[in-house]
């Protein structure tokens, strides 16, 4: 793997995990959290698995304001 896509890969990683981490933490489930912030379960599963698309990105922005994490 080439080293631009094994940072990508890792980057992606750490964000998945550190938001499902917070996400356990208070209690959300992927249903729940795409419930509150009103999008469906595959667009929040996109975002939380590091999509880069600029909807992606926006999606996330709310994840770590709702979670209270610096995004």
């Amino acid at each position: 793997m080439l080293p631009a896509e094994q940072a990508l890969a890792e980057a992606k990683s750490k964000i998945f995990s550190d938001i499902k981490i917070e996400m356990i933490r208070q209690g959300y489930t992927v249903s729940s959290l795409a419930e509150l912030l009103n999008v469906n379960r595959p667009t929040l599963s996109y975002a939380i698995h590091g999509g880069t698309t600029p909807r992606d990105i926006s999606v996330r922005k709310k994840v770590y304001k709702v979670l209270g994490m610096n995004s």
